[in-house]
């Protein structure tokens, strides 16, 4: 059974008919997920975060008790946004960290996204090994599976032995905040007007603390979370509220704080390959910048030919900030990331962090005194789609053979087309790109018609 996403594992909190096949939160999942990822990830000392979510403390204490009976060691960190995860695993020398947090989706989900001991999110062999544990574990296979792990020699550990949860909310907060300081000088920001949107989640603290440290005199939107208002209304999914709010940059999160999105004093939006080709410019200028750009196959025409002309490496890989991550690693990049606003940059932690990409990007507009959009690449036009699915058909079938004559023509009319199940969301998503905006409206038009009457019965 495939229990992770693009993005570790997500559920419905509550059953709803609209979710379809999608996993439904429940005592009993959580702790059929927890068995067979202590299994696979061992003893050791773990962090847990979590979002602002009403489910997200109880997943929390489900979880980390699991671990806890079984041997491991847990701090809880209490509501800190996913990159902190891996900023105290490389802090605390942990055996890994988890994040309960569903990121941008809304309140009505949740889930969990594992990193491990190089701080670092789960490779998709370690998910592999937990999803084959599960498997095991659902299908009633759960003395055997107690009698191997005890056998295990190499776990050391009985059924007599247990660990403990700290609470450490106050000690992991100062940590985090402090890394993020140490990022850019001090006050750097004095006498900006940042907006900050917190999109009610899990950035309502930290993020308004870190930016008034920096000298900034802030505006704080999405601030106010109340259990079922994450990313509601705000946030990266729906930034129109922050635009609109007077100050000289408007900085968006998303519900988990691994994203980032920049306004300027116009209310003009640019989003993660905007940034990416800023910071690309000024890391190649200080003599930092390593290898080139890792992007996707979401990520803009324009970044890749910028790329070309700086003179600097450009690859794309899958959706998802891990592939990109593990990417980066093998090629030895620290630079890389993805519109939607995942932005990675490895010299600091090698996962996607929205304050600490705000903060260099800042610091760099800043130290040139410019206007952001004197700095960042002119995109070609992208049009996007989607049509909602209960269960998904192999792209490459019969089923699909109207819509390949389409992605075609787009080449043809030299565009790229790009077709794709979520792994967030029970959708499928359409992106067309082409310079000329009507060309790419047309042709993204055309391919959802025919998506929706694929999927006409399957809504």
């Amino acid at each position: 059974m495939q229990l992770f996403g693009t993005d570790g594992i997500r559920f419905v909190v509550g059953p709803d008919k609209k979710y379809g096949d999608e996993l439904v939160f429940s005592h009993y999942l959580i702790f059929h997920i927890a068995i067979p990822a202590f299994r696979v990830l061992g003893a050791g000392k773990y962090a847990i975060v979590f979002d602002t979510r009403f489910s997200s403390s109880l997943i929390s204490y489900l979880f980390s008790s699991v671990f806890a009976s079984c041997g491991a060691n847990i701090l809880m960190c209490g509501i800190l946004p996913t990159p902190a995860a891996s900023a105290l695993t490389i802090s605390f020398g942990l055996g890994g960290a988890f994040s309960i947090s569903a990121s941008h989706n809304p309140p009505e989900f949740n889930g969990i996204k594992f990193f491990l001991k190089h701080g670092l999110k789960a490779d998709r062999t370690t998910e592999e090994k937990i999803e084959s544990e599960f498997s095991k574990l659902i299908q009633g296979d759960l003395p055997r599976f107690w009698e191997n792990w005890e056998d295990d020699k190499s776990s050391k550990l009985s059924h007599s032995i247990l660990g403990n949860i700290k609470d450490a909310f106050h000690l992991t907060f100062s940590v985090y905040r402090s890394f993020l300081l140490s990022i850019a000088r001090e006050k750097f920001l004095k006498g900006v007007k940042i907006v900050l949107d917190c999109a009610n989640g899990s950035m309502y603290k930290i993020a308004p603390e870190v930016f008034s440290e920096l000298g900034a005199d802030i505006v704080v939107i999405g601030n106010s979370p109340n259990g079922h208002n994450i990313n509601v209304g705000v946030g990266s999914e729906e930034p129109a509220k922050a635009l609109e709010t007077e100050g000289d940059f408007k900085i968006i999160f998303d519900g988990d704080g691994d994203r980032v999105l920049i306004g300027d004093k116009n209310g003009i939006l640019y989003d993660g390959d905007h940034i990416i080709s800023l910071l690309a410019r000024f890391m190649k200028e200080e003599g930092n910048l390593k290898w080139g750009i890792v992007g996707t196959i979401l990520s803009n025409m324009a970044l890749e030919i910028f790329a070309k002309e700086m003179g600097i490496g450009f690859e794309r890989v899958d959706v998802g900030d891990r592939n990109i991550a593990y990417k980066m690693r093998e090629l030895g990049a620290n630079l890389g990331g993805e519109e939607s606003g995942h932005i990675i940059l490895s010299d600091f932690l090698p996962t996607g962090d929205g304050m600490l990409c705000a903060i260099k990007t800042l610091f760099y507009i800043m130290k040139s005194e410019k206007d952001i959009s004197q700095l960042v690449i002119n995109k070609f036009h992208q049009s996007k789609g989607k049509v909602n699915v209960k269960e998904k058909k192999p792209l490459d079938s019969e089923d699909f053979t109207f819509v390949r004559k389409i992605v075609d023509e787009v080449k043809r009319k030299n565009g790229r087309a790009v077709i794709r199940y979520s792994g967030t969301e029970p959708v499928i998503r359409v992106m067309v790109e082409h310079e000329d905006k009507e060309v790419a409206e047309k042709f993204c038009h055309d391919i959802v018609e025919e998506l929706k009457k694929i999927f006409h019965n399957n809504e």
